[in-house]
């Protein structure tokens, strides 16, 4: 019985996931960038508008996994990713890299997940009128794929 009361005892640490409203405020884990990249690649317009704001402090473990993530909602939400790869290309960060890194990301490595996500984010981009520079990346890395893998 007395260890009941000494577990009720304890004080309950609650572990709090990050939100876009605090990401400036503390030191993030692992786990809390694991997270945020989980949200962008999801394309919630909220959770990309934090990109740029991670942008000047990500080393490059995070700027990989931010990219990743933001290349895996373009075609999810074409337009909410090309606004922020325009903030991205405009700006000056260390690690971070725009349209000519995350438009072609998916597809440097041949293969039928390659073949799916330029098909369909080539669609998506041809249907945004913002979209013809990172379409026009697109299709050049996807042309140079295609020939050396032949």
């Amino acid at each position: 019985m007395k260890w009941v009361l000494a577990v009720l005892g304890l004080p309950i640490v609650a572990i709090a996931a990050p939100s876009p409203d605090t990401l400036g405020k503390s030191q993030l884990t692992v786990s809390d960038w694991q997270y945020i990249a989980q949200k962008v690649t999801s394309g919630d317009q909220v959770w990309l508008n934090t990109v740029p704001v991670l942008a000047p402090k990500v080393n490059r473990e995070q700027a990989d996994l931010l990219e990743d993530a933001l290349a895996t909602a373009l075609p999810i939400n074409t337009k909410g990713v090309l606004s922020i790869l325009r903030v991205l290309d405009a700006g000056s960060y260390p690690e971070i890299r725009g349209t000519d890194i995350v438009c072609v990301r998916k597809i440097v490595n041949p293969g039928k997940a390659a073949e799916a996500y330029y098909s369909e984010t080539r669609l998506a981009l041809l249907g945004d009128s913002d979209g013809a520079k990172c379409l026009w990346n697109l299709e050049g890395i996807w042309e140079e794929v295609k020939r050396d893998n032949k």
